[in-house]
């Protein structure tokens, strides 16, 4: 199954109910990678919000005609309307969560004639940094975001992010350098057969991987960054 526009009424009515009792939430998962990245598919919508609104955020959408169920995991609760699901998410990976600061950078957008609140592409290309396992495409996710966004991405959030897992996000950084510009990873690519043409910065400034390497090996793996100090490096 693939979500469709007609999907889209179905995450409105969601959203409604969530809405009419003043719980904060926003979208992100496959359908912010779309609107921030990559056009691929998605078979749901993923809501993140907080743990201490997710009952009230569960009891709205059962009144609402939802179907709602726990999961095994701790972090993942579902909705159903007929076949159609959307997953409440409080926790990625790594214990990342939805924070005052995710939900400023939130943004409101209208697709299919829906108008709902999704989250950051900054936040987006985190949260598929810390998430990503075997099989999965979180990091060339993130890497669409990135190529997407250009100019306008904000790297000083995310080395204010990447404080959390500095080397994860180091990784990926280096990683994207070998990727930015293979053909095999472009979304519109038919290209199957090269990796990478050789390894190149591309739109991954050198200067916030020099300060993950710098943060890690002076100041350890949590040692707070200076948004302050980050802009005079950046300008040097």
């Amino acid at each position: 199954m693939e979500v469709t526009a007609e999907d889209f009424v179905i995450l409105q009515k969601a959203c409604d109910a969530l809405d009419a009792i003043g719980v904060p939430y926003m979208v992100g998962g496959g359908t912010a990678v779309v609107l921030w990245g990559r056009n691929r598919r998605t078979k749901d919508f993923d809501l993140f919000l907080n743990r201490e609104v997710l009952r009230a955020a569960m009891n709205a959408l059962s009144l609402a005609g939802f179907t709602t169920t726990d999961t095994e995991k701790n972090w993942l609760y579902k909705a159903w309307w007929g076949d159609l699901l959307v997953d409440l998410i409080v926790e990625v990976r790594g214990g990342v969560r939805i924070t005052d600061e995710t939900m400023l950078r939130s943004r409101v957008v209208e697709q299919f004639g829906v108008t709902f609140r999704v989250m950051g592409p900054e936040d987006v290309v985190y949260r598929k940094i810390t998430c990503l396992t075997e099989g999965r495409p979180d990091w060339h996710d993130a890497i669409s975001i990135i190529a997407r966004q250009g100019e306008t991405f904000d790297w000083m959030y995310l080395l204010y992010l990447a404080q959390q897992h500095p080397r994860r996000v180091l990784a990926f950084l280096l990683f994207a350098q070998t990727e930015m510009n293979a053909p095999a990873c472009s979304p519109s690519s038919q290209v199957e057969n090269q990796l990478f043409r050789g390894d190149s910065d591309g739109p991954i400034p050198e200067w916030v991987v020099l300060t993950l390497v710098r943060q890690i090996w002076e100041g350890g793996a949590r040692s707070p960054i200076n948004p302050h100090r980050l802009e005079m490096r950046r300008a040097a």
